[in-house]
């Protein structure tokens, strides 16, 4: 799992948000914040215009003495950048809608004529949602509270040091009805329904 690196006002910076959407290419679940949209949308933009000015610079060199352009895609450069940067366009594009509460249906809209392209990105530029929605908790520092996060707490030798003392300490009985408690209800809950049916 990807340890992101929040700025004083929630943005992300371009590693991190690069990490993200290589580590998370493959997940539709989740939200993402606008610079996790941006900064890749960003890097993939300037590849592409690269790859198109490599494109061109093939087809000028093919065709400069009368010969055919290359048939084949894999001569090109954009095509297999497109393919591979293709499904992680798609899912970083869904949770950058959960983050700013719309459904990843709302993708479909690129599909209307003219307007469509306009109407996407404006969706992409939303803000976040500063509350927990169906896809998760908000990402980066609390808005509404000035404490950072527990995940976002930089873990330390002496965090491990403590970790282990509590672990070595025996627990109250109170702790001990609580943690009785807790497995009785998970068997109600789980294993108790498994084997009535």
């Amino acid at each position: 799992m990807c340890v992101f690196r929040y700025g004083a006002n929630g943005m992300v910076g371009p590693i991190s948000a690069l990490e993200s959407y290589v580590f998370n290419a493959f997940r539709l679940n989740g939200r993402a914040t606008r610079s996790e949209y941006v900064w890749p949308a960003l890097a993939y933009t300037l590849l592409l215009i690269l790859a198109g000015v490599a494109d061109a610079m093939t087809l000028v060199a093919a065709t400069q003495d009368g010969g055919m352009p290359p048939l084949s895609p894999l001569a090109y450069w954009s095509v297999p950048l497109f393919l591979l940067c293709m499904i992680p366009n798609f899912t970083v594009a869904i949770r950058r809608l959960h983050d700013s509460g719309k459904s990843g249906a709302w993708m479909l809209v690129m599909f209307v004529p003219m307007v469509g392209g306009i109407v996407f990105l404006i969706l992409m530029l939303l803000p976040s949602q500063d509350r927990e929605n169906a896809w998760g908790q908000p990402r980066g520092p609390s808005s509404d509270s000035g404490a950072p996060r527990a995940r976002d707490h930089k873990a330390s030798a002496l965090d491990s040091y403590a970790l282990l003392l509590q672990s070595e300490a025996e627990p109250s009985p109170e702790e001990v009805a609580r943690r009785k408690q807790e497995v009785h209800e998970y068997f109600l809950r789980n294993v108790s329904r498994r084997t009535a049916s």
